[in-house]
């Protein structure tokens, strides 16, 4: 395995757990609501990295979940991440409850995920653009300011690996594997369907079809016998097949648990009140720039009070949307077909919902981090960012382990 992304990963993730336990022994954490809870309490090292969304994936393959409000439905929530974690806890069950096997083997999978991920992001990259373009992408992956939900009880972190290493076997012409993964991405996340437009273009762009869809075939006697099926349809049709294995399977998965095939859907927009347009933007605007701001008089203060780090949040979402459309089209020449569809359309998936939350949907959108890399050819000005970034990252991730509402 490449040494950068290992020194990234170690490096930015060692900084993170330091400031988890910093943050929960300074200032413990205080849950918002009545029905959220502490996953490990006493053990500030690891209970920040379970917050949230951490404890909804946990109640998909637990019968009866700890730290969840009757009222909403996980049906919000793609189970794959889930499914994958809860194979990775078996070997704690012997000694731990459900519960907390889950959590420990959710950490390993978002953090071997995240791993993996930056791997295939330095292997694409330096095909790409370079190795020391890659070595740079991987950096800026590591200490953005929101890749602490690539280590947290998230699926962001195995969404991540499995669309890094899909675009990459794209790109490398190995197509089952990639569809196979794209599969597996869309059983993980919603945006997960990005994937497929994006692999078709990567495909058309390698493989250009025939003028005619179809060949004749020469009979007996020289004369001209039945149609058949070209190779490329045929090839085309076998990648379809193995794309449509995720939606087949979240569709079956639906009806058997919620009756329902797209019980996702309405549980986001009635429930959960996403996917709600103009609305959803409204209501973020209004929560995040509420006053007063900054009513804070030290450090200290200001991060005990969550008001200026959600006016910082608010801001930095907004700022981040337009930034990754520019990046991304900057360098779409070299990003190419796939990689270049798969942040807009992903983009354009996620303005339904508002913006909150936009830091951690880029998180995984890595193009976005080489077409930056690739602007970034000063090592000063490369090391410069990371500086300016790493603070924020610190103070986010503290913010989230406190249970305040970075989302």
């Amino acid at each position: 395995m490449p040494l950068q992304p290992w020194m990234a990963f170690a490096s930015s993730r060692l900084a993170l757990i330091v400031t988890g336990y910093l943050a929960l022994t300074l200032f413990p954490a205080h849950p918002v609501e009545s029905w959220q809870g502490l996953a490990f309490p006493g053990n500030n090292w690891i209970d920040g990295w379970v917050r949230w969304d951490s404890f909804w994936y946990e109640s998909i393959v637990d019968p009866h979940p700890s730290f969840i409000p009757a009222y909403l439905s996980n049906a919000n929530f793609f189970p794959f991440y889930s499914w994958v974690s809860w194979m990775a806890a078996l070997p704690f069950r012997a000694f731990l409850d459900l519960e907390h096997a889950f959590f420990i083997g959710a950490l390993i999978v978002s953090s071997v995920s995240f791993l993996l991920g930056l791997t295939a992001v330095d292997r694409l990259t330096t095909k790409l653009a370079g190795t020391d373009v890659a070595a740079r992408a991987v950096w800026l992956i590591a200490v953005f300011p929101f890749s602490f939900f690539l280590t947290a009880v998230y699926a962001d972190a195995l969404y991540f690996c499995l669309c890094a290493w899909s675009l990459t076997f794209a790109y490398e012409r190995r197509w089952p594997l990639a569809c196979a993964l794209a599969a597996m991405a869309s059983m993980t996340r919603i945006p997960g369907l990005a994937l497929f437009p994006a692999l078709g273009l990567e495909y058309l762009r390698q493989h250009p079809p025939s003028p005619r869809g179809f060949h004749l075939r020469q009979g007996y006697g020289g004369q001209v016998g039945g149609t058949g099926w070209s190779p490329w349809i045929k090839r085309a049709a076998v990648l379809i097949a193995i794309l449509a294995i995720g939606p087949i399977v979240m569709g079956g998965y639906f009806y058997w648990r919620y009756d329902d095939p797209i019980a996702f859907l309405h549980a986001r927009q009635l429930g959960w009140n996403r996917a709600v347009g103009i609305a959803g933007w409204a209501r973020d605007f209004a929560y995040f720039f509420e006053p007063p701001i900054f009513a804070c008089s030290g450090v200290a203060d200001c991060i005990r009070e969550f008001a200026p780090t959600r006016a910082l949040l608010g801001a930095s979402y907004l700022l981040l949307l337009p930034v990754t459309i520019a990046l991304t089209v900057s360098a779409a020449r070299t990003l190419g077909a796939g990689l270049t569809a798969w942040v807009l359309i992903s983009v354009a998936m996620s303005l339904a919902n508002g913006f909150d939350g936009i830091g951690r949907f880029t998180a995984v959108l890595f193009p976005v981090f080489i077409a930056l890399a690739m602007l970034l050819r000063s090592r000063q000005v490369f090391v410069t960012v990371c500086v300016a970034w790493l603070p924020f990252l610190l103070l986010f991730f503290a913010q989230f382990a406190r249970w305040r509402q970075v989302l």
